[in-house]
């Protein structure tokens, strides 16, 4: 089994990749994101977690870090390693994604899209990936395997908790699944206004791009929101939750010695 660390912005999620291809998602854990905490205070809590999930670190034949934190990406390979006694590989558009580069500066694409880009390669082509997180990320990948770009918009919490801070009146909410389209009191209307409209996105961004390409578009969600959002959206879309792990097994495929 690989043990894999995806370091966001808000949480830090930890999966187990086993199998043949490392294509099994065995568990996956979570920590919050604390950037000022230390490699023996990550080593210690990862201890913890995978104890309680009966996984012995020292079994993990390798490591995989995909980090959106650069501050934490060091720290966290360095906990791995303490834990499993493995260097991590640690994900880059240098490494072997199966996708070449359309885009400026590839240097600079999230960790996590790349990820999330990787694993989309393998859903019927061109593909649209959403991934649904502090940061709502878009990535197109064409028809020929290449990543094209996309969009990043705020996240449906980020913008719920902005605008709670923002204004006098609308009071900070827990998104859920909406019960009706429009909301009839103010925390509905907020809710409903963060499903619906996230979908309207959704489905917009994905008709305009299918335009562009002038192809039919596979749009794959992932992210902790997305099984309420994506049941609000008008066009097809398929529901991946471990889209990013998938993505990390194949980087690791592709890339370990």
């Amino acid at each position: 089994m690989v043990l894999s660390v995806d370091i966001g912005n808000s949480n830090i999620c930890i999966g187990g990749l086993a199998e043949a291809g490392h294509r099994e998602i065995a568990f996956t854990t979570r920590m919050v994101t604390r950037p000022r905490c230390t490699v023996d205070e990550y080593a210690a809590e990862m201890k913890f977690l995978l104890h309680r999930l009966a996984v012995e670190p020292t079994a993990c034949e390798g490591v995989i870090v995909c980090s959106v934190v650069p501050r934490l990406t060091g720290v966290l390979a360095a906990a791995c390693k303490r834990l499993t006694g493995k260097e991590a590989l640690i994900v880059s558009c240098e490494l072997d994604t199966g996708l070449t580069f359309q885009v400026d500066e590839p240097t600079k694409v999230g960790r996590d899209r790349l990820a999330d880009a990787a694993a989309a390669a393998h859903y019927p082509l061109p593909c649209m990936t959403v991934d649904l997180g502090t940061a709502t990320t878009y990535n197109v990948i064409s028809a020929n395997r290449e990543f094209l770009g996309g969009f990043i918009v705020p996240g449906v919490q980020t913008s719920l908790r902005a605008i709670s801070a923002g204004t006098a009146q609308l009071p900070p909410i827990a998104p859920e699944p909406p019960e009706h389209l429009i909301g009839a009191n103010t925390v509905a209307a907020l809710n409903n206004g963060a499903m619906f409209g996230t979908a309207a996105q959704l489905d917009g961004l994905a008709d305009r791009v299918e335009a562009e390409l002038g192809q039919p578009l596979t749009v794959v969600v992932t992210g902790g929101l997305a099984p309420y959002i994506t049941p609000c959206c008008k066009r097809k879309v398929i529901y991946d939750a471990d889209l990013l792990f998938k993505g990390l097994a194949l980087i690791w495929e592709k890339n370990h010695l």
